[in-house]
Protein backbone atom coordinates (compact mmCIF):
# COMPACT_ATOMS: atom_id res chain seq x y z
CA UNK A 1 0.00 0.00 0.00
CA UNK A 2 1.46 3.41 -0.89
CA UNK A 3 2.20 5.53 2.16
CA UNK A 4 -0.21 8.28 1.14
CA UNK A 5 -3.08 5.75 0.93
CA UNK A 6 -2.72 4.56 4.54
CA UNK A 7 -5.98 5.00 6.45
CA UNK A 8 -5.76 6.39 10.02
CA UNK A 9 -6.78 4.14 12.92
CA UNK A 10 -7.78 5.55 16.32
CA UNK A 11 -10.18 3.89 18.77
CA UNK A 12 -10.85 3.99 22.50
CA UNK A 13 -13.99 2.10 23.52
CA UNK A 14 -14.95 1.05 27.04
CA UNK A 15 -18.06 -0.50 28.52
CA UNK A 16 -19.67 -2.77 31.08
CA UNK A 17 -22.25 -4.54 28.90
CA UNK A 18 -21.20 -8.05 27.85
CA UNK A 19 -23.41 -8.14 24.76
CA UNK A 20 -22.24 -4.76 23.52
CA UNK A 21 -18.62 -5.80 23.98
CA UNK A 22 -19.11 -9.01 22.02
CA UNK A 23 -20.86 -7.15 19.20
CA UNK A 24 -18.12 -4.53 19.03
CA UNK A 25 -15.30 -7.10 18.80
CA UNK A 26 -17.24 -9.27 16.33
CA UNK A 27 -17.86 -6.27 14.05
CA UNK A 28 -14.27 -5.06 14.36
CA UNK A 29 -12.74 -8.35 13.22
CA UNK A 30 -15.66 -9.91 11.38
CA UNK A 31 -15.42 -12.77 13.87
CA UNK A 32 -17.87 -15.43 14.99
CA UNK A 33 -17.85 -15.00 18.79
CA UNK A 34 -19.32 -16.64 21.86
CA UNK A 35 -19.06 -15.08 25.30
CA UNK A 36 -19.44 -16.27 28.87
CA UNK A 37 -20.13 -14.45 32.12
CA UNK A 38 -17.33 -12.83 34.09
CA UNK A 39 -16.32 -13.97 37.56
CA UNK A 40 -16.18 -10.30 38.54
CA UNK A 41 -18.29 -7.35 37.41
CA UNK A 42 -17.89 -7.24 33.64
CA UNK A 43 -15.82 -4.57 31.89
CA UNK A 44 -13.98 -4.23 28.65
CA UNK A 45 -11.76 -1.79 26.81
CA UNK A 46 -10.41 -1.69 23.30
CA UNK A 47 -8.00 1.01 22.13
CA UNK A 48 -6.00 1.40 18.93
CA UNK A 49 -3.80 3.99 17.23
CA UNK A 50 -1.84 4.10 14.00
CA UNK A 51 -2.90 3.53 10.41
CA UNK A 52 -3.59 0.67 8.04
CA UNK A 53 0.13 0.18 7.47
CA UNK A 54 0.75 -0.43 11.18
CA UNK A 55 -1.42 0.05 14.27
CA UNK A 56 -1.04 -0.75 17.98
CA UNK A 57 -3.97 -2.23 19.91
CA UNK A 58 -4.86 -2.90 23.55
CA UNK A 59 -7.73 -5.21 24.53
CA UNK A 60 -9.10 -5.97 28.01
CA UNK A 61 -12.00 -8.36 28.57
CA UNK A 62 -13.26 -9.55 31.98
CA UNK A 63 -14.97 -12.79 31.06
CA UNK A 64 -14.81 -15.73 28.65
CA UNK A 65 -14.53 -15.27 24.89
CA UNK A 66 -14.12 -17.88 22.18
CA UNK A 67 -14.74 -18.14 18.46
CA UNK A 68 -13.12 -17.99 15.05
CA UNK A 69 -11.05 -15.16 13.60
CA UNK A 70 -11.52 -14.99 9.80
CA UNK A 71 -8.71 -14.33 7.30
CA UNK A 72 -7.26 -10.83 7.38
CA UNK A 73 -5.19 -8.69 5.04
CA UNK A 74 -2.86 -7.89 7.96
CA UNK A 75 -0.27 -9.82 9.91
CA UNK A 76 -1.58 -9.63 13.50
CA UNK A 77 0.99 -10.07 16.28
CA UNK A 78 -0.53 -10.61 19.72
CA UNK A 79 0.72 -11.28 23.22
CA UNK A 80 -0.85 -11.60 26.65
CA UNK A 81 -0.35 -9.20 29.52
CA UNK A 82 -2.55 -11.28 31.82
CA UNK A 83 -5.24 -13.95 31.69
CA UNK A 84 -5.20 -17.01 29.45
CA UNK A 85 -5.49 -17.64 25.74
CA UNK A 86 -5.45 -20.73 23.54
CA UNK A 87 -5.04 -20.57 19.77
CA UNK A 88 -5.76 -23.31 17.26
CA UNK A 89 -3.30 -22.51 14.50
CA UNK A 90 -4.61 -25.18 12.16
CA UNK A 91 -2.99 -28.35 13.37
CA UNK A 92 -1.93 -27.68 16.95
CA UNK A 93 -3.33 -25.84 19.95
CA UNK A 94 -1.03 -23.16 21.29
CA UNK A 95 -1.18 -22.08 24.93
CA UNK A 96 -0.02 -18.49 24.89
CA UNK A 97 2.59 -17.40 27.43
CA UNK A 98 2.46 -13.88 28.89
CA UNK A 99 4.80 -11.55 27.06
CA UNK A 100 5.61 -13.92 24.18
CA UNK A 101 4.33 -12.57 20.85
CA UNK A 102 2.50 -14.88 18.47
CA UNK A 103 1.89 -13.81 14.84
CA UNK A 104 -1.25 -14.81 12.95
CA UNK A 105 -0.90 -15.38 9.24
CA UNK A 106 -3.12 -13.49 6.83
CA UNK A 107 -5.53 -15.55 4.72
CA UNK A 108 -6.00 -18.11 7.51
CA UNK A 109 -8.85 -18.75 9.96
CA UNK A 110 -7.85 -19.17 13.62
CA UNK A 111 -9.90 -20.52 16.50
CA UNK A 112 -9.32 -19.06 19.94
CA UNK A 113 -10.48 -19.27 23.55
CA UNK A 114 -9.63 -16.53 26.08
CA UNK A 115 -10.44 -15.82 29.70
CA UNK A 116 -10.17 -12.61 31.75
CA UNK A 117 -7.43 -11.30 29.53
CA UNK A 118 -5.45 -8.18 28.83
CA UNK A 119 -3.77 -8.34 25.47
CA UNK A 120 -1.54 -6.26 23.21
CA UNK A 121 -1.62 -6.50 19.43
CA UNK A 122 0.22 -5.01 16.49
CA UNK A 123 -1.45 -5.05 13.08
CA UNK A 124 1.10 -4.91 10.26
CA UNK A 125 0.38 -4.61 6.58
CA UNK A 126 1.21 -7.91 4.93
CA UNK A 127 2.85 -5.97 2.09
CA UNK A 128 5.29 -4.34 4.53
CA UNK A 129 6.22 -7.64 6.18
CA UNK A 130 6.66 -9.39 2.84
CA UNK A 131 8.79 -6.54 1.49
CA UNK A 132 11.15 -6.65 4.49
CA UNK A 133 11.32 -10.46 4.35
CA UNK A 134 12.16 -10.32 0.65
CA UNK A 135 14.92 -7.79 1.32
CA UNK A 136 16.36 -10.27 3.83
CA UNK A 137 16.48 -12.93 1.14
CA UNK A 138 13.50 -14.99 2.31
CA UNK A 139 11.75 -17.46 0.04
CA UNK A 140 8.16 -16.20 -0.22
CA UNK A 141 6.97 -18.41 -3.05
CA UNK A 142 4.61 -20.10 -0.57
CA UNK A 143 3.85 -16.86 1.28
CA UNK A 144 4.76 -15.92 4.85
CA UNK A 145 5.25 -18.80 7.29
CA UNK A 146 5.63 -18.52 11.07
CA UNK A 147 6.75 -21.59 13.00
CA UNK A 148 4.77 -21.49 16.24
CA UNK A 149 6.36 -24.75 17.44
CA UNK A 150 9.75 -23.05 17.90
CA UNK A 151 9.88 -20.50 20.70
CA UNK A 152 11.54 -17.19 19.74
CA UNK A 153 14.79 -16.35 21.50
CA UNK A 154 14.67 -14.19 24.64
CA UNK A 155 16.77 -11.52 22.93
CA UNK A 156 14.49 -11.33 19.89
CA UNK A 157 11.46 -10.98 22.19
CA UNK A 158 13.20 -8.15 24.09
CA UNK A 159 14.00 -6.44 20.80
CA UNK A 160 10.36 -6.74 19.76
CA UNK A 161 9.07 -5.18 22.98
CA UNK A 162 11.68 -2.39 22.78
CA UNK A 163 10.60 -1.69 19.21
CA UNK A 164 6.91 -1.58 20.11
CA UNK A 165 7.65 0.66 23.10
CA UNK A 166 9.53 3.10 20.87
CA UNK A 167 6.69 3.11 18.34
CA UNK A 168 4.07 3.55 21.06
CA UNK A 169 5.86 6.56 22.58
CA UNK A 170 6.21 8.13 19.13
CA UNK A 171 2.52 7.68 18.33
CA UNK A 172 1.36 8.95 21.72
CA UNK A 173 3.54 12.05 21.47
CA UNK A 174 1.78 13.14 18.31
CA UNK A 175 0.95 12.12 14.78
CA UNK A 176 4.22 11.19 13.05
CA UNK A 177 4.78 12.05 9.42
CA UNK A 178 3.97 9.37 6.88
CA UNK A 179 7.63 8.63 6.16
CA UNK A 180 8.42 8.18 9.86
CA UNK A 181 5.38 5.97 10.33
CA UNK A 182 6.41 3.84 7.35
CA UNK A 183 9.94 3.50 8.77
CA UNK A 184 8.53 2.40 12.13
CA UNK A 185 6.37 -0.19 10.38
CA UNK A 186 9.50 -1.56 8.70
CA UNK A 187 11.25 -1.77 12.07
CA UNK A 188 8.31 -3.67 13.53
CA UNK A 189 8.37 -6.05 10.56
CA UNK A 190 12.12 -6.60 10.96
CA UNK A 191 11.68 -7.33 14.68
CA UNK A 192 8.89 -9.79 13.91
CA UNK A 193 11.09 -11.59 11.38
CA UNK A 194 13.89 -11.73 13.95
CA UNK A 195 11.57 -13.69 16.25
CA UNK A 196 10.13 -15.84 13.49
CA UNK A 197 12.66 -16.08 10.62
CA UNK A 198 11.38 -17.03 7.19
CA UNK A 199 12.76 -19.91 5.16
CA UNK A 200 15.73 -19.06 2.98
CA UNK A 201 15.58 -20.03 -0.69
CA UNK A 202 17.52 -23.02 -1.95
CA UNK A 203 20.30 -21.51 -4.01
CA UNK A 204 21.85 -23.15 -7.05
CA UNK A 205 25.29 -22.99 -8.59
CA UNK A 206 25.90 -22.38 -12.32
CA UNK A 207 25.52 -26.10 -13.04
CA UNK A 208 22.12 -26.11 -11.35
CA UNK A 209 23.16 -28.16 -8.30
CA UNK A 210 20.99 -27.46 -5.26
CA UNK A 211 22.52 -25.97 -2.13
CA UNK A 212 24.19 -28.80 -0.24
CA UNK A 213 22.60 -30.29 2.84
CA UNK A 214 25.58 -29.28 5.00
CA UNK A 215 25.55 -25.65 3.85
CA UNK A 216 21.80 -25.40 4.35
CA UNK A 217 22.15 -26.84 7.87
CA UNK A 218 25.06 -24.48 8.61
CA UNK A 219 23.08 -21.42 7.46
CA UNK A 220 20.13 -22.38 9.66
CA UNK A 221 22.38 -23.04 12.66
CA UNK A 222 24.23 -19.73 12.33
CA UNK A 223 20.97 -17.75 12.03
CA UNK A 224 19.50 -19.50 15.08
CA UNK A 225 22.65 -19.29 17.25
CA UNK A 226 24.35 -16.08 16.10
CA UNK A 227 24.96 -14.98 19.69
CA UNK A 228 26.83 -18.16 20.53
CA UNK A 229 30.64 -18.40 20.18
CA UNK A 230 30.50 -19.99 16.73
CA UNK A 231 33.67 -20.50 14.70
CA UNK A 232 34.21 -22.28 11.41
CA UNK A 233 35.83 -25.17 13.32
CA UNK A 234 32.99 -25.48 15.84
CA UNK A 235 30.46 -25.29 13.01
CA UNK A 236 32.21 -28.13 11.17
CA UNK A 237 32.24 -30.22 14.36
CA UNK A 238 28.55 -29.54 14.93
CA UNK A 239 27.75 -30.72 11.39
CA UNK A 240 30.19 -33.64 11.65
CA UNK A 241 32.08 -32.65 8.49
CA UNK A 242 35.71 -31.77 7.92
CA UNK A 243 36.76 -28.13 8.08
CA UNK A 244 38.01 -28.23 4.50
CA UNK A 245 34.80 -29.82 3.21
CA UNK A 246 32.69 -27.11 4.88
CA UNK A 247 34.86 -24.31 3.50
CA UNK A 248 34.72 -25.74 -0.01
CA UNK A 249 30.94 -26.19 0.20
CA UNK A 250 30.40 -22.57 1.26
CA UNK A 251 32.66 -21.31 -1.50
CA UNK A 252 30.91 -23.46 -4.09
CA UNK A 253 27.31 -22.76 -3.00
CA UNK A 254 27.44 -19.23 -1.56
CA UNK A 255 30.70 -17.81 -2.97
CA UNK A 256 31.86 -16.92 0.53
CA UNK A 257 33.52 -18.49 3.56
CA UNK A 258 31.77 -19.78 6.70
CA UNK A 259 33.55 -17.14 8.76
CA UNK A 260 32.42 -14.33 6.46
CA UNK A 261 28.85 -15.62 6.57
CA UNK A 262 28.86 -15.73 10.39
CA UNK A 263 30.22 -12.16 10.49
CA UNK A 264 27.56 -10.93 8.05
CA UNK A 265 24.70 -12.38 10.10
CA UNK A 266 26.09 -10.82 13.28
CA UNK A 267 26.57 -7.41 11.65
CA UNK A 268 22.95 -7.50 10.50
CA UNK A 269 21.78 -8.35 14.02
CA UNK A 270 23.85 -5.54 15.57
CA UNK A 271 22.41 -3.02 13.11
CA UNK A 272 18.86 -4.12 13.81
CA UNK A 273 19.40 -3.75 17.56
CA UNK A 274 21.03 -0.32 17.22
CA UNK A 275 18.17 0.93 15.05
CA UNK A 276 15.60 0.31 17.79
CA UNK A 277 17.71 1.28 20.82
CA UNK A 278 17.83 4.52 22.78
CA UNK A 279 21.26 6.26 22.50
CA UNK A 280 21.09 7.28 26.17
CA UNK A 281 20.75 3.71 27.45
CA UNK A 282 22.77 1.64 24.97
CA UNK A 283 26.54 1.43 24.46
CA UNK A 284 27.75 0.32 21.05
CA UNK A 285 30.60 -1.82 22.34
CA UNK A 286 28.23 -3.76 24.61
CA UNK A 287 25.87 -4.51 21.74
CA UNK A 288 28.81 -5.53 19.54
CA UNK A 289 30.23 -7.76 22.28
CA UNK A 290 26.84 -9.42 22.81
CA UNK A 291 26.91 -10.46 19.13
CA UNK A 292 30.45 -11.84 19.28
CA UNK A 293 32.59 -8.85 18.23
CA UNK A 294 35.45 -8.73 20.74
CA UNK A 295 37.58 -6.04 19.02
CA UNK A 296 35.66 -2.77 18.84
CA UNK A 297 37.96 -1.09 16.32
CA UNK A 298 37.84 -3.99 13.89
CA UNK A 299 34.08 -4.28 14.35
CA UNK A 300 33.56 -0.55 13.65
CA UNK A 301 35.59 -0.82 10.45
CA UNK A 302 33.66 -3.89 9.26
CA UNK A 303 30.35 -2.21 10.14
CA UNK A 304 31.19 1.00 8.27
CA UNK A 305 32.32 -0.98 5.22
CA UNK A 306 29.10 -2.98 5.17
CA UNK A 307 26.54 -0.23 5.93
CA UNK A 308 28.24 2.99 4.89
CA UNK A 309 28.06 4.59 8.34
CA UNK A 310 29.51 4.09 11.80
CA UNK A 311 27.58 2.08 14.41
CA UNK A 312 27.32 5.24 16.52
CA UNK A 313 25.67 7.06 13.61
CA UNK A 314 23.14 4.24 13.32
CA UNK A 315 22.38 4.40 17.04
CA UNK A 316 21.95 8.19 16.99
CA UNK A 317 19.65 8.31 13.96
CA UNK A 318 16.71 10.63 14.73
CA UNK A 319 14.42 8.37 12.66
CA UNK A 320 14.53 4.68 13.66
Amino acid sequence: MPIDDAMPVRLDVTGTDLGEAATFIADLYGADLHVGPASTPFSFRYAAMGDSTMSLHTAQFAGHLHGDLPPSDAVIVQWLQSGSSRLDTGGSVLEMEPGVPVPLLPDRTFSFSMDDYEQRLVHLSREVVERVAAEQGADLTAGLRFDHTTAPSEQSVRTWHNTVSLISHTLRDGTPGRLLHAEMARLAAASLLEMYPQQRPVRRDPEGTALSVHVRAAVEYVNDHARMPITTSSLARHLDVSLRALQEAFQRDLQTTPNAYIRQVRLDRVRQELLVSEPTTVIVREVAAAWGFAHLGRFAQQYATEFGETPTATLERPVR
